[in-house]
């Protein structure tokens, strides 16, 4: 019967192995930079904003119905 001798080379980590945390913190920091911009505009935060908002009246419906409130409030 013959002899076998298997040998193995050392493993090497993988070459990403802390790839997935620096994503992780780059995604936080990115984050953290979008809401500051949204919310502060880079700015001193003390900015105001005004919006006008002035919808047209609305005009009254058409037709004259002669039928009593809903409510009851008619002559008994």
């Amino acid at each position: 019967m013959a002899d076998i001798n298997v040998q193995q080379s050392p493993s090497t980590p993988p070459s990403g192995r802390g790839s997935g945390a620096v994503w992780a913190v780059v995604a936080v920091v990115l984050l953290f930079l979008l809401a500051w911009y949204f919310f502060f505009r880079g700015g001193d935060g003390g900015s105001d904003v005004n919006v006008d908002v002035n919808p047209p009246a609305a005009g009254a419906p058409a037709g004259g119905g002669g039928a009593a409130p809903a409510g009851g409030t008619g002559t008994p």
